[in-house]
């Protein structure tokens, strides 16, 4: 008898390794698989304007990507002592609205020639919810903890996803017209939305995803992989909310198993034990010790670097 409904994905046609680069962007999940991929030695970036969840704000990121857009300062508005964009996470903001400007385009710049030599682009949609900031009337990526009375909330309909999910993929593919395009629907749970609203949501997002599949644009099914296969509260955060660390990495298992071959598992083998050296602590405060342990640590480096130069550690 099964006591579990597993997910079984189809080995992807096309293969993710060292040598290639690797974008993602999206929701937080995003963020969750760049940790990942980066501790494994990959070359990744992920979010140019911080962590984003509906599809539109996210559309415009990539219209700032394709065109090198260059931000102003009276792009930005000042509250509480600080500079903020409305089109960028808080991590951006700051009380020098120069340095603040300066910080948006240098990461945009960044982002955007990674983008063009990336082989692939993951894309994780978290909500069709948004936020709209009432005296300008745009949607917004970040109401940044202003006052609810600024914005008004409501659903993005079937045809703005579409619309905006079509204009992102038509921007990735004017940067690198070889990227394999890979959308995931992000397994976060946004319950303040609401229990129904959110499903509602995500249902929105998964209906314009599947619409785009198709050539070198395919789907991921992390948000399926959590709630149909892992489902239990066990995998969940105390918030019941966003998923722990222990689904985090059974969710990158199944990616390993799906985009990598062998011999890239087999360096994830190795970067794991060489990571896992690297983390030792000296048993004692002798400073000869700890010395003795740290050339051990760069020595055991090295030597991954030089069997596999193109891991970024």
């Amino acid at each position: 008898m099964e006591l579990r409904t597993e997910i079984h994905i189809p080995v992807s046609p096309f293969k993710i390794d060292h040598q290639q680069k690797i974008y993602l962007t999206g929701s937080c999940f995003s963020e969750n698989m760049l940790a990942k991929f980066r501790y494994f030695g990959f070359n990744a970036l992920a979010n140019s304007h911080g962590i984003i969840y509906n599809p539109v704000s996210l559309n415009e990121c990539f219209y700032d990507l394709q065109e090198g857009y260059e931000y102003g300062i009276d792009e930005l508005f000042f509250e509480q002592g600080k500079y903020f964009s409305y089109l960028h996470h808080g991590s951006f903001s700051g009380s020098d609205a120069k340095e603040v400007v300066k910080k948006i385009n240098f990461n945009i710049q960044q982002h955007r020639k990674l983008i063009a030599e990336a082989s692939c682009i993951f894309i994780t949609l978290g909500s069709a919810w948004v936020y709209i900031e009432k005296e300008k009337e745009i949607i917004v990526a970040n109401c940044h903890k202003m006052p609810s009375t600024r914005f008004e909330k409501r659903l993005l309909t079937g045809q703005e996803i579409d619309r905006a999910l079509e204009a992102m993929i038509a921007s990735v593919q004017a940067m690198n017209p070889l990227a394999q395009i890979i959308f995931t629907l992000s397994p976060v749970k946004h319950l303040k939305d609401g229990f129904v609203e959110n499903q509602l949501s995500k249902s929105l997002l998964h209906v314009s995803i599947q619409q785009c599949l198709g050539g070198n644009i395919s789907y991921f099914p992390a948000y399926e992989i959590m709630n149909d296969d892992l489902r239990d509260y066990r995998y969940w955060k105390e918030d019941m909310m966003h998923p722990n660390q222990l689904a985090i990495d059974y969710i990158w298992r199944k990616i390993c198993f799906t985009y990598f071959e062998p011999a890239t598992l087999k360096i994830l083998d190795e970067v794991k034990k060489t990571r896992l050296f690297m983390d030792h602590r000296a048993v004692s405060d002798d400073e000869h010790q700890i010395k003795q342990l740290n050339i051990e640590k760069e020595k055991k480096k090295q030597e991954l670097l030089n069997k596999y130069p193109y891991l970024t550690l």
